[in-house]
């Protein structure tokens, strides 16, 4: 053994980290090492007076340092506090994607509102408008975040776009006289979907949930939302293991 690991060992052993084995080798190393003991003799009389060391007094910073630490209302909402709060929006986002569903049946069967402000004008400039609406789509997208909303965040950039791009389609229309009022009306799902699944993104955080990693396998416990929670898999748990072949690597206390 040279002295660089001898004395990583000894280190380790002032702090109570060293095992029986590697103890036994470092002392036969001091045993033909004068600079080693040197080094042992002074470093356990300086952890000796370190910790017999009595501590000075400070300034009591608890006033200062509580707020700080105390969640916020957004905060509170992300965990227990808000579950019934999540579990309400989540009904109804389901409500929501029913209703989707049914607007997207009265389209596939050609029984959509047809409500125009004269009989001459013809709906089909809108139907073109509306061939990339997806309406289907749209209600199982919302209604799989109804039942996995920690994906909702996930959602939010096809739901926004595709809102905004029928909203500016929709208000072209009715400006130019080529849709009723009540078929823009139909569109309405749509967006107490978006402000739905916004909402829930929110109340979720940036990480899916509070205390939850953003990585991980299927099967794992369900969380506090009654879902599917994750855990580490086998990889993650094999990397916490000590990989090194030195008796002090990835030593924290060495």
């Amino acid at each position: 053994m040279d002295c660089v690991t001898s004395v990583e060992i000894l280190s380790a052993e002032l702090d109570g980290a060293a095992t029986a084995e590697e103890r036994r080798r470092a002392r036969l190393h001091l045993d033909g090492c004068a600079s080693c003991r040197d080094w042992y003799r002074e470093a356990t009389a300086l952890t000796r007076a370190v910790r017999v060391m009595p501590a000075e007094p400070g300034p009591d910073v608890t006033e200062a340092v509580l707020p700080a630490l105390r969640p916020s209302r957004l905060d509170r909402l992300r965990g227990a506090e808000g579950r019934p709060l999540r579990l309400g929006v989540r009904w109804l986002l389901v409500l929501v994607a029913l209703l989707q569903l049914g607007t997207a049946v009265l389209y596939l069967t050609g029984a959509e509102v047809r409500v125009l402000p004269g009989a001459a004008h013809d709906t089909v400039a809108h139907v073109d408008h509306e061939t990339g609406a997806w309406n289907a789509a749209l209600a199982v997208a919302l209604l799989w975040v109804a039942l996995r909303s920690r994906h909702a965040a996930a959602q939010l950039p096809v739901l926004a776009s595709f809102t905004a791009a029928l909203g500016g389609l929709c208000l072209l229309d009715l400006l130019t006289d080529r849709v009723g009022l009540a078929r823009v009306l139909s569109h309405v799902p749509v967006l107490l979907g978006l402000a739905l699944v916004a909402v829930l993104a929110v109340l979720r955080g940036p990480e899916g949930f509070p205390g939850t990693p953003e990585a991980g396998h299927a099967g794992a416990a369900p969380d506090e939302d009654g879902e599917p929670g994750i855990v580490p898999g086998p990889a993650e748990d094999a990397e916490s293991e000590d990989p090194g072949s030195s008796p002090v690597a990835h030593r924290a206390s060495a």
